[in-house]
């Protein structure tokens, strides 16, 4: 009876210890949900400022948000945020396929916007 009952411990150790590592987040590619609405708008306003709302679609509700590393590799505004997290808003053109709206950078605390990449 003992050996049973600690087959069956073990067996259940085994199955939740395999079943917690196989859970999986993907934080990377949050897009289109509620909690971006207004990190979207600020980088939608942006986009509007600096004239090159003309090849994006219309409106900030297309943009995706991605969180990535910054680096040099952007043109940040404040480099200090290099190595840290934040956001990037990308927009589509009608046919949905990425056009040559810059990447917006998005400080994700203060919803402010922190850089750009030049599209293609």
């Amino acid at each position: 009876m003992k050996l049973k009952f600690l087959y069956l411990a073990i067996t259940a150790f085994i199955i939740l210890l395999v079943v917690s590592c196989s859970y999986n987040q993907d934080v990377g590619n949050i897009t289109d949900t509620d909690s971006y609405e207004k990190v979207r708008e600020v980088a939608w306003e942006f986009i509007e400022e600096k004239g090159w709302n003309d090849t994006a679609k219309e409106g900030w509700q297309s943009a995706k948000v991605k969180k990535i590393i910054a680096d040099n590799s952007y043109e940040l505004l404040d480099k200090t945020y290099e190595g840290k997290e934040i956001l990037t808003v990308s927009f589509k053109d009608k046919e949905n396929v990425v056009v040559g709206t810059p990447l917006i950078l998005v400080d994700p605390d203060f919803n402010e916007v922190i850089g750009y990449m030049a599209g293609e």
